[in-house]
């Protein structure tokens, strides 16, 4: 399939901010993670290097939900956002919706999968377009020992209000799946630490 548009997407050791660049290392956006701030997104876009520039879009975690809440534009001008839905879909499927207004008019609905016939990483997931069931983006994961997180092809040039959700939604999906690994590993080491502290 030919590429419309390729982001790199990189993360930071401690935090876990990510920073999206093009392949010409043309870097596009830093997203900023919070997971403790109560009211603040959980990810923010910024067009800059850092969290100090303008904001692009945000995302919402929605509290004991699998769903997040996806802002296109900047918070500070309320009437100028464009808000949608990132919708898990059952409890055991890892596959993600969202519907959102094309450039063209028409509302069409979006469903990120996993795959294992596309894309070059570990993890892969496709963004497929449910009405024709057209695969219009793959995010592929990066190395577990490298900084990059992965790679977003895009392969249907559709605006870029649709690049930015794309670009938001794929790294709500990953974020998600670090977020869980994270809380399990956690909790799996506190339930270690207190079966040998039960011991002694």
């Amino acid at each position: 399939m030919n590429v419309s548009a390729k982001y790199i997407v990189t993360h930071s050791f401690w935090r876990h901010n990510y920073d999206i660049s093009t392949p010409s290392k043309n870097h596009l956006y830093h997203v900023s993670n919070s997971s403790l701030t109560p009211g603040k997104p959980d990810l923010t876009f910024h067009t800059s290097t850092d969290s100090n520039g303008p904001i692009a879009g945000v995302c919402k975690f929605r509290h004991f939900s699998s769903d997040a809440e996806i802002g296109l534009g900047n918070p500070s001008t309320p009437n100028k956002m464009e808000w949608g839905y990132l919708h898990k879909q059952g409890f055991t499927k890892r596959q993600f919706w969202f519907r959102m207004h094309l450039d063209d008019g028409s509302r069409q609905t979006f469903t990120w999968k996993r795959t294992h016939s596309l894309g070059s990483g570990y993890e892969n997931y496709k963004l497929v377009e449910e009405s024709n069931k057209t695969v219009v983006a793959v995010f592929s994961s990066g190395s577990v020992f490298s900084k990059t997180t992965g790679t977003l092809d895009i392969y249907f040039d559709y605006g870029r209000r649709f690049h930015l959700m794309t670009l938001i939604s794929a790294i709500t999906v990953v974020e998600r799946a670090r977020r869980s690994k994270a809380a399990a590993s956690a909790g799996s080491t506190g339930g270690a630490a207190g079966a040998a502290g039960g011991g002694c």
